[in-house]
């Protein structure tokens, strides 16, 4: 008997057959990620394997946790430390300086869960409304919402989030990735400086910890390390690279979230109602020059 297997995404422009995906890849238009927006972490993982994250920081909405975390960075405050709170389907939590006996000093942040809503903001709508009561869309990549008054980074897949205790602003140096399903109810409770572009498939390599134990690993031995973070201005040739992601506001990616939001495909034989979940239109990223149009990164 043939055994079938239903592949959800093979690529981010697996959406679309025929004239309809050659529109959209003529359309799309990738915008090239500034090297001072980037920071590259470097994991040890599985049987001494190491792999590369890259990760864009989004100074616009959280300025003061990227200038706290791009200094930690250049000064090697994260290397050797490690990710200790790990959740399957929800975050990979790591980064407290005490995990190697050095005491965490570092300054307190402030709250940045929201920034006062600008007209003049870059933005593409994806729902005028959703569960959250909020607008959803991107701005210059990252996934969003606003309301009348403010505009915040959405909780999706591969977002990082500066982690703290009860206080709004007990943040430092401790930082998570969302490994799971997308968290939404944490939006505008913690400050989101940044998403990974490249190297998720390294970061679901984490070592889990115990559901039972609120994912806290207290045999470090058992942790993932991270052998060190660099910002993309300190890393030297070749290894630094040139990451391009998809120009939300291009024509292209207007395609893309029209195919995701109407799904007619053969495959559905009951069509989805006509909505769709910021979080699950993925922004693609890659690491060599696209053959469609670039637009410099402002």
């Amino acid at each position: 008997m043939a055994r079938l297997v239903f592949i959800a995404m093979v690529s981010t422009l697996a959406w679309l057959q025929g004239p309809d995906r050659a529109m959209a890849q003529s359309d799309m238009t990738w915008r090239e990620l500034a090297p001072e927006n980037l920071a590259y972490m470097e994991l040890v993982l599985a049987g001494g394997e190491t792999g590369t994250v890259i990760i864009e920081l989004n100074p616009r909405f959280a300025p003061e946790t990227v200038k706290q975390f791009r200094r930690l960075a250049s000064e090697g405050f994260y290397r050797g430390l490690s990710f200790y709170r790990v959740i399957d389907g929800f975050v990979a939590q790591g980064g407290d300086g005490s995990d190697i006996s050095s005491p965490n000093d570092q300054p307190l942040l402030p709250a940045e869960f929201e920034i006062e809503r600008d007209e003049d903001l870059p933005w593409v709508t994806v729902e005028q409304r959703d569960l959250f009561r909020a607008e959803t869309g991107f701005t210059d990549g990252f996934a969003a919402a606003r309301d009348e008054d403010a505009a915040w980074l959405t909780h999706c897949p591969g977002v990082i989030a500066m982690a703290r205790g009860n206080e709004a602003d007990s943040g430092s140096t401790d930082f998570y990735v969302v490994i799971g399903q997308a968290p939404r109810y944490l939006d505008r409770n913690l400050t989101i400086f940044g998403r990974v572009v490249h190297g998720m498939p390294h970061v679901q390599r984490i070592r889990r910890g115990a559901t039972e134990e609120n994912g806290i690993i207290e045999d470090d031995t058992r942790r993932t390390r991270i052998r060190n973070i660099r910002l993309g201005t300190e890393v030297e040739e070749p290894m630094r690279k040139a990451v391009y992601v998809m120009d939300t506001r291009s024509p292209g990616f207007a395609q893309f979230m029209a195919a995701r939001r109407n799904r007619q495909d053969a495959f559905f034989h009951h069509h989805p109602p006509e909505v769709l979940d910021v979080c699950q239109v993925p922004v693609g990223a890659r690491l060599e020059k696209p053959s469609s149009p670039i637009q410099a990164q402002p």
